[in-house]
């Protein structure tokens, strides 16, 4: 089956359950079928390997599968009872010229055998795969009958016979091969029926991962940004997606992956930088732009390439993995495009380029050792010379400028080759390296590699690489300036797009649950996730404030041992103690906690000092959810977007975080909190 066919029967089997304009929602899954198909990318592939055979035989098969019975009486009763008669009469009068040869009597035992091998053909594996051998057997008959004849009109009839024969009898033995491919679809031996099963199975994982994949949570995206779940029960139909790893159903579409799309289809080539906070959701995006989540209808598909970047890294050692997971990406790509172009004239330049990645893997695999050995030997009346010289070439490994050079040509000319399609190389966890000179350091050495016609590199940077690429207009370069194109800015989610990817996620969720999902989360898509999989493992029909109490509680609970532990590293053994018996034994009154963590500790600019400040900053924070979540039954999401906003800044910036923390207690109706500053 092909992807449209697949995504068509997925929607009208998703369209059969929520109620509403068909027809607008038909339009709102075609917008977002780009996404939906790169869902189920993974599925596809596998599915397309396993399926590997000629179309044409793939195509004579499904009308084969339309009347069975016909088909099997054909390979199993006239094609042997055909050749038995055959070769019956051609043993009567052309070989041994006996007339007595009973030939009606061998068409009838063939013509029983057969009737007997067409009734077994139906029982189990074991009936299919002696059907399959008789049916195989026959159609090799009229291949052996047909090559005969060939060798014949060349060696024994004249040549005029040649042009006739040969025809003939090359369409006969195609048309076998064709026949043979039909009997192993419609009765699959037992050594081939496991295979067939798998491949029957990947369809099967495909047609569902399009639908709970991609389909469903599309739909569901698109009805929770605008129907709002009432309540303050916790009730939900289905969570399982949450504790899925490595789905697109974890990335909602944001404005960042549709800046980058833009980009990419603007320009001819060139490089890409993603900044954003960790767990801001660059990963994902980098994925989903890999799978094709943000291509346009009609474009064709990009050759892909996802890489980590290690941590403890060698130039040379990185480009090299660069390099060969490129070739194995060109190979993937032709194996599954193979069908495609074998009649097209730009096939020979792709032979060229498959022979190319495998001379790539190969010399990244290998040091080649060349040995070559010259001797003689000559003699006379018993006196003898000899001579023998050997010569030995050890290849040595290709330098650094080599690496870069030989990978430069090679993706350029994968580029001009595959045009249309799109090379693109994404490096993730660039932000892993470290910030400043670390990862300064790592762009130098193997932004060689960038700026080549049809490819796109993407990479995803810290916050710190955007500040230096936006103060280059101020005259201040860097390398980031120097290596990138553009830097796009993965933001923080609001409290829509927060709605939409827990919608994606988990369906039927009240609107106040999600706010205080997106409320802990302080808008990361990370944490986001994490807060979520918190709420739906808490009993079914809970309260509001249940929740929100068994939420804050296990937030405080690792705000004081995280404070504690990395208050035992530190020397000034009065301050420590002080804070850590506050800590040890936190007041329920979470506004009480806060001045007590603060009073803690009265010296300034000291590590125990930062330490408090963080630790009453987070607590005021769980003061002030608690308060707004208690008893809340709407939410305003200006209100929402606001918490969120201080729960950013109250691990990284305590005093912003507390500033924010009490303009929204004193806009709200929950208790202010106290004035008391960190110092």
């Amino acid at each position: 089956m092909t992807e449209d066919e697949v995504f068509d029967e997925a929607v009208e089997v998703a369209l059969e359950a929520p109620p509403g304009e068909r027809e607008a929602l038909r339009a709102v899954l075609r917008d977002a079928k780009p996404w939906i198909v790169a869902s189920a990318r993974a599925h596809h592939d596998r599915y397309a390997k396993l399926r590997g055979r000629n179309l044409r035989a793939l195509a004579l098969a499904r009308i084969a599968a339309r009347r069975p019975f016909l088909w099997r009486c054909v390979l199993l009763v006239v094609v042997p009872v055909t050749d038995c008669v055959f070769w019956s009469l051609l043993f009567k009068y052309g070989v041994n010229g006996d007339p007595a040869l009973p030939v009606g009597r061998n068409a009838a035992i063939a013509a029983g055998i057969a009737a007997l091998v067409l009734g077994v053909s139906y029982l189990t594996v074991i009936g299919r795969t002696v059907a399959w051998f008789w049916g195989v057997l026959g159609l090799s008959c009229i291949t052996l009958t047909a090559l005969i004849v060939n060798l014949a009109a060349v060696f024994v009839w004249p040549w005029p016979w040649v042009l006739a024969t040969a025809p003939l009898g090359l369409g006969l033995m195609w048309g076998a091969g064709m026949l043979i491919e039909v009997t192993t679809a419609v009765l699959p031996p037992a050594m081939i029926a496991g295979r067939t099963a798998a491949t029957d199975q990947a369809l099967r994982e495909w047609r569902s991962a399009m639908l709970y994949d991609g389909v469903l949570p599309a739909l569901r995206a698109e009805l929770g940004g605008t129907r709002i779940v009432p309540g303050t029960e916790l009730r939900f139909d289905d969570a399982r997606n949450l504790h899925r790893g490595g789905s697109l159903i974890s990335h909602q579409p944001v404005p960042a992956g549709r800046e980058l799309a833009d980009l990419v289809d603007s320009l001819d080539g060139g490089s890409f930088a993603l900044a954003g906070p960790r767990g801001s959701g660059k990963t994902n995006l980098l994925r989903a732009f890999c799978r094709g989540a943000y291509r346009r209808r009609g474009q064709a598909a990009d050759l892909s390439v996802l890489v980590a970047a290690p941590v403890d890294y060698v130039p040379r050692e990185f480009v090299l993995h660069l390099y060969a997971q490129t070739c194995h990406a060109v190979l993937a790509h032709l194996r599954e495009s193979a069908p495609k172009i074998v009649w097209r004239r730009r096939h020979d330049g792709r032979v060229q380029l498959a022979k190319a990645a495998q001379r790539g893997l190969r010399d990244i695999a290998y040091v080649q050792t060349l040995t070559g050995e010259t001797s003689g030997k000559f003699g006379f009346r018993g006196a003898e010379l000899a001579y023998k010289r050997a010569t030995s070439l050890t290849g040595r490994p290709p330098t650094y400028p080599e690496v870069v050079d030989d990978f430069r040509t090679f993706v350029r000319d994968v580029a001009r080759t595959l045009d249309p399609v799109r090379v693109v190389i994404a490096i993730d966890e660039i932000d892993r390296i470290g910030a400043g000179e670390p990862a300064r350091r790592f762009l130098n050495e193997i932004k060689a590699v960038f700026d080549v016609p049809g490819c796109y590199y993407l990479m995803s940077v810290s916050t710190e690489a955007q500040h230096d690429f936006e103060l280059a207009g101020m005259g201040l370069r860097s390398v980031f300036d120097s290596s990138f194109d553009e830097v796009v800015r993965v933001d923080y989610l609001d409290f829509q797009l927060a709605r939409g990817l827990i919608s994606r996620s988990v369906e039927g969720l009240p609107e106040v649950f999600v706010a205080l999902a997106y409320a802990f989360s302080g808008g990361l898509a990370r944490q986001l996730s994490r807060s979520a999989r918190a709420i739906v493992r808490q009993p079914r029909g809970s309260a509001l404030a249940a929740v929100t109490e068994k939420l804050v509680a296990d937030e405080l609970d690792r705000v004081c041992k995280t404070t504690g532990d990395a208050l035992t590293a530190l020397d000034d053994r009065d301050g420590v103690t002080k804070l850590l018996r506050v800590l040890a034994d936190p007041d329920p009154d979470l506004h009480v906690l806060r001045d007590r963590v603060q009073g803690a500790y009265s010296k300034e600019h000291t590590a125990i000092g930062d330490l408090a400040d963080r630790a009453a900053a987070r607590i005021a924070f769980l003061a002030a959810v608690r308060d707004h979540f208690t008893d809340l039954t709407e939410v305003v999401p200006a209100q929402v977007d606001a918490l969120a906003r201080a729960r950013r800044y109250a691990g990284s910036n305590p005093a912003t975080g507390l500033a924010l923390l009490e303009e929204f207690s004193s806009a709200s109706t929950a208790r202010p909190a106290p004035e008391r500053s960190p110092r």
